[in-house]
């Protein structure tokens, strides 16, 4: 699953977490089945341990893009050093030609 679809996933957890909250909320002030809020509950609990299992993918994405990133940047870092070690080696050259 790609990485955008489980940030919508996790948003769309979120907003059910927060409306059956409430949901609880009032059918505890009103008193209705103990059965029916149980449910409610243990959908929530459902719902904060699949918050759970999609928190480390998306972590160890943004790991994975941060290391890639890194890699890129020692890549031009060195890019950059082999650049100048060889306009330092032409130089060199052109002095000692002269």
């Amino acid at each position: 699953m790609r990485k955008h679809r489980l940030i919508e996933l996790q948003k769309i957890i979120e907003v059910r977490i927060g409306s059956l909250i409430e949901e609880v909320e009032i059918a505890t002030n009103v008193k209705l089945n103990p059965l029916y809020i149980a449910d409610r509950k243990d959908e929530i609990e459902f719902l904060r341990w699949t918050g759970t299992v999609i928190n480390p993918i998306l972590d160890q994405a943004n790991e994975l893009k941060r290391v890639q990133l890194g890699t890129s940047k020692i890549r031009l870092e060195l890019a950059d050093g082999i650049k100048f070690e060889n306009s330092l080696k032409k130089r060199i050259e052109e002095l000692n030609i002269k």
